[in-house]
């Protein structure tokens, strides 16, 4: 008998989405973000298409560890401010201590914003995604943006353009299906631009303007490479992976190897990753 497919819950996966950031947020923060490697080289560009101003009150959605926050900081004068909202309490408490003067932390679900205040800017890095309901998200967002105000959005490229994702992800799908139900918000989901300028579009804004960065990252050795995403990224799903068996497991990791073969050199893995940095107006 085939089993059923299990279906999305996107509670649940807000549940399990929350727990998994209390484990991996300072790994995340002191081995990523806050050395901008990688995908994080996008933090000061991000904040350079944003045109902060001394004055300006900015909203970073899903600010994570802070590491936009603490850049936007820098461009703002004694008037100015800086909140930032996130569904991680872990990740809070470093933003936290990173950014003390004029800025304010809140965990908040990025769906259901409380917030009774108009900024003149909004800022999101690689949150948007994750969101189940993306639409509602920008929507919320543009009633807390003053009308005219601007939105600037990071999002992480399409499956071939960033394969520290896909190399492995492709292969635990492929062996575990079951592992990702069917609706489930992925890493790529807004990689094409024509989905991101379709949902910004939808949401209310006007004014979309795409750019395209392609950046690097070394993880050093597939082993290195290997055993940094299955305790960070790959987290969550981690046990499940590790409890589907000794067999699927090694065909998962032979795989994987094989996928990373390209990018490859003297024993020392160099993946291209591709950012999509999005901004638009508020026509509310």
């Amino acid at each position: 008998m085939k089993s059923m497919a299990t279906s999305f819950d996107p509670v649940q996966y807000k549940i399990n989405t929350k727990a998994n950031w209390e484990n991996v947020a300072s790994e995340y923060h002191y081995n990523w973000a806050a050395k901008q490697i990688g995908p994080f080289k996008s933090t000061s560009e991000l904040v350079h298409i944003s045109e902060i101003k001394r004055t300006d009150k900015v909203l970073d959605l899903g600010c994570g560890t802070g590491v936009v926050s603490y850049e936007v900081s820098k461009y703002l004068g004694d008037d100015g401010l800086v909140v930032g909202v996130d569904l991680s309490r872990s990740a809070l408490m470093i933003a936290k201590k990173s950014l003390q003067k004029n800025s304010l932390f809140v965990e908040m679900d990025l769906e259901y914003l409380g917030l009774h205040f108009k900024f003149d800017k909004i800022l999101s890095q690689y949150a948007l995604m994750f969101c189940p309901d993306a639409k509602r998200v920008l929507e919320s967002a543009g009633e807390n943006l003053k009308t005219g105000g601007k939105v600037v959005i990071a999002v992480h490229g399409l499956s071939d353009e960033v394969p520290y994702f896909s190399s492995i992800m492709k292969p635990v799908l492929e062996v575990i299906p079951e592992i990702r139900p069917q609706g489930t918000p992925t890493v790529h989901r807004f990689g094409n631009p024509a989905d991101l300028k379709q949902i910004l579009v939808e949401s209310g804004y006007v004014s979309v303007s795409i750019q395209k960065f392609t950046y690097t990252y070394k993880p050093g050795t597939f082993e290195e490479y290997w055993d940094d995403y299955m305790h960070s990224t790959a987290n969550s799903i981690w046990p499940r992976i590790e409890k589907s068996g000794k067999e699927n497991m090694l065909k998962i990791k032979e795989t994987s190897k094989k996928n990373v073969a390209d990018y490859t050199e003297n024993g020392n893995i160099t993946f291209p990753w591709s950012v999509l940095i999005a901004s638009a107006v508020n026509d509310r």
